[in-house]
């Protein structure tokens, strides 16, 4: 039994107050992203034109990187769109929040991570409303109040920004590196390519041409030829039988 259910054990008593609204919070600040490429998740920050030099993210530039292949297979969409993130990553960002939570002063003390753990610690309540009081009135006892639920939810939600932004910086960077440059080389093949294609098409034409002028030129040439030597075959049958016919009467 964890430390919240021996505290609510037997019995819970809930303060009676009216249930709050929901606080309106400001969107996670996010800087302007990188661009993505086609399959990239859709809630991704927008991309932008420049990339910062330099940029730096622990899976792209930290001692375990490049990671180039994922531990696991990812699913897709018909469409071709991922329809799920990788479980590596999803644990990238427990960590990031368990290590903020534990180095950064502005987390010290119960905050939003606090109370959303209280919350899976009594996750048998069916009722969420019940569940998220309960979860409140314990560790208010601790110190946390509505304020800073709110405003720590709030900071997380920016660390989760400002790291989504870094890491497609740096991918960008990474992608321009290892892969702008061959891009760049195909397309120069490819606009070579159709330079030789042009060049071949040219040169089919050009070879029919010519073969079609020495077919001609053989024809004329061959006709000249086999006239020339029937003439002077006729021409010396024609003496041959003169001879004869001297040879005769004479």
């Amino acid at each position: 039994m964890s430390f919240l259910k021996q505290l609510l054990n037997p019995f819970v008593e809930f303060e009676n107050e009216a249930k709050p609204e929901p606080a309106k919070l400001n969107p996670p600040v996010t800087a302007p992203a990188a661009p993505a490429s086609p399959s990239a998740p859709s809630f991704l920050p927008p991309a932008a034109p420049a990339v910062p030099e330099n940029a730096q993210h622990p899976l792209i530039n930290g001692p375990a990187a490049p990671i180039t292949i994922p531990d696991h297979v990812p699913t897709y969409s018909a469409g071709g769109t991922i329809t799920g993130p990788l479980p590596e990553h999803e644990q990238y960002f427990e960590r990031l929040i368990d290590e903020a939570n534990a180095r950064n002063p502005l987390f010290q003390g119960p905050d939003y991570k606090e109370f959303v753990d209280s919350k899976l610690d009594i996750d048998d309540i069916q009722d969420e409303a019940i569940k998220y009081q309960t979860a409140y009135n314990v560790l208010k006892s601790t110190g946390l109040t509505k304020e800073k639920l709110l405003s720590t939810g709030q900071e997380y939600l920016n660390l989760i920004g400002r790291d989504l932004n870094a890491f497609q910086s740096a991918h960008a960077q990474q992608y321009r590196k290892e892969v702008g440059h061959k891009e760049e080389l195909l397309q120069q093949k490819a606009q070579e390519l159709q330079t030789l294609t042009q060049r071949l098409t040219t040169l089919k034409a050009e070879i029919n041409q010519i073969s079609q002028e020495i077919n001609l030129q053989k024809d004329k040439m061959n006709t000249t030829k086999n006239s020339f030597l029937l003439a002077g075959e006729n021409k010396q049958k024609e003496i041959q039988t003169e001879l004869g016919k001297i040879a005769q009467h004479f």
